[in-house]
């Protein structure tokens, strides 16, 4: 392979078998369960990075349990947990839990924009024939098989105003480690911004509704520890179905220089994170 070959590589490995071109990678007809609830303050902050705070006087999570019919990455179903936090005065989902149950979704996820990404087992049910959750959607994720780390229910009682949710970027921990004994090659906090549109039925109404919910983390994994944040109140639960495309991330801070970005990608101070 020459170099000029080799420069055109975006993911390994090099060459005719990429796991995954570069972005945007598109989604659509996504289906989403996500549920707002308080946690134990201690477990979300044993789980931010320096520099990273909760950004409500009591911590409020998000649950997610997403099936993905179509994506550029194939179909899939992923499950996460987001922490609304701050950084450099803007407010973030900060995002420390997330499976999936693709491996090219997972390996893209974890290179580009340091999604903490592993492997697990969900399954998604809602009423129906032969099934006995009657009018609620339930979600669950297992890691290994056998052994439940969150269940998720939700009973669709309403439509919801889009504009009463909030729009807020994403924000994750790309670190990757060096190959040689020492600090990581990356460590940094990464920005991803989403546009997500919603669905709309026949009748012209966006399909987003909110009802009853409930999630609850029912193994204590010291492999995957989701159980340090588990509910101690339910806030909301919402269902939606979304469009959107993931693009590149933007780097906000990077441990190893010390350097805060803005949204222009100029370097500003970084005491606060020191």
């Amino acid at each position: 392979m020459d170099h000029a070959t080799y420069n055109q590589s975006f993911s390994l490995p090099i060459g005719p078998g990429s796991a995954y071109p570069p972005p945007p990678y598109h989604y659509r007809g996504v289906e989403d369960i996500f549920i707002s609830y308080e946690p134990d303050p201690d477990g979300v902050a044993a789980l931010l990075p320096p520099g990273v705070e909760p950004a409500d006087e009591v911590p409020v999570c998000i649950a997610w349990g997403r099936w993905i019919p179509f994506s550029a990455f194939g179909p899939y179903n992923e499950a996460y947990i987001m922490i609304r936090a701050t950084f450099g005065g803007q407010t973030f989902l900060y995002q420390p839990f997330i499976f999936t149950d693709n491996e090219i979704p997972l390996v893209a996820g974890r290179e580009i924009w340091g999604f903490a990404k592993k492997l697990a087992v969900m399954e998604r049910h809602s009423g129906g024939s032969g099934t006995p959750f009657g009018e609620q959607m339930l979600f669950t994720v297992e890691r290994p098989r056998g052994q439940r780390l969150m269940t998720m229910a939700i009973a669709c009682d309403r439509l919801q105003d889009p504009a009463e949710l909030d729009d807020l970027p994403v924000l994750s921990t790309r670190l990757i480690p060096n190959a040689e004994p020492g600090p990581p090659s990356v460590s940094q906090l990464v920005r991803l911004d989403v546009v997500a549109p919603l669905h709309t039925s026949a009748a012209g109404t966006p399909k987003l509704w909110t009802g009853r919910a409930s999630v609850s983390m029912d193994a204590r994994s010291a492999v995957d520890p989701w159980h340090l944040l588990a509910p101690t109140r339910i806030i909301q639960g919402w269902f939606g179905v979304f469009d959107f495309d993931l693009g590149y991330g933007k780097v906000v801070h990077d441990y190893l220089a010390g350097d805060t970005y803005d949204s222009e990608g100029r370097a500003v101070s970084a005491a606060a994170t020191r």
